[in-house]
């Protein structure tokens, strides 16, 4: 069992440095303006919601 355990070292090591190489690789997304500007919308509309629920009286 030791052999086959040494050759799944190096295997396993090529899988996540392919799995890295995949991940680091990919193109990124460079609309950062539109990303805050739908946060904004998105905590307006939050804001807009917990305003309209009336807190039921003790």
């Amino acid at each position: 069992m030791d052999p086959l355990s040494w050759l799944f070292i190096p295997l396993l090591t090529g899988l996540m440095a392919s799995l890295w190489n995949c991940c680091s690789g990919r193109t990124r997304r460079a609309d950062v303006w539109s990303d805050v500007q739908r946060y904004d919308r998105v905590r307006e509309a939050l804001g807009r919601a917990v305003s309209s629920v009336t807190a039921p009286s003790a």
